[in-house]
């Protein structure tokens, strides 16, 4: 357990210290302008607790961003993704807007958008064909083989 610790912080120091596939696309759109170092980047339960607590000590938007090294939008986006988790446990719209810092009309829109969500609907619909055929495929292979033990039975009693 002591060994896997050390390669799983090694991994995540490393992951870290690379820039992520969404800031490099970003920045090879506009290399001369400067962005977030954390743009992109995966969020630990650490650094959403930290997200948490700032939002709790009424710190500035703008200096939650520089602290996390992320943008404005990367914040108010990450307290949605906590402010939909907390309603999934039940959690009452008035603590989610008090730990989240949204307003309960935000909260409602994000939980009706997520409800709402449909995937892509051309992909879906080819999977639910595929799907159809197989069982189409299964529902023949098993007729066959019933038909296939009937002839059996009625073979062995002769």
């Amino acid at each position: 357990m002591k060994y896997f610790n050390t390669i799983y912080k090694l991994l995540y120091n490393k992951y870290n210290k690379m820039e992520s596939p969404m800031l490099k696309m970003i920045k090879s759109q506009n290399p001369d302008k400067e962005y977030p170092s954390n743009l992109g980047k995966r969020w630990c339960n650490e650094e959403e607790m930290l997200l948490l607590e700032e939002l709790n000590k009424n710190i500035d938007i703008k200096i939650i961003a520089q602290i996390h090294n992320r943008t404005k939008g990367g914040i108010y986006s990450r307290c949605q993704h906590i402010a939909y988790k907390m309603y999934l446990k039940n959690i009452s719209i008035e603590e989610i807007i008090e730990k989240t810092k949204l307003n309960e009309e935000c909260i409602k829109k994000l939980i009706e958008k997520k409800q709402n969500y449909i995937p892509n609907t051309k992909t879906k619909t080819k999977n639910l064909l595929s799907i159809e055929s197989e069982v189409t495929e299964i529902k023949n292979t098993v007729k066959e083989l019933v038909e296939m033990m009937r002839l059996i039975y009625k073979f062995e009693e002769r």
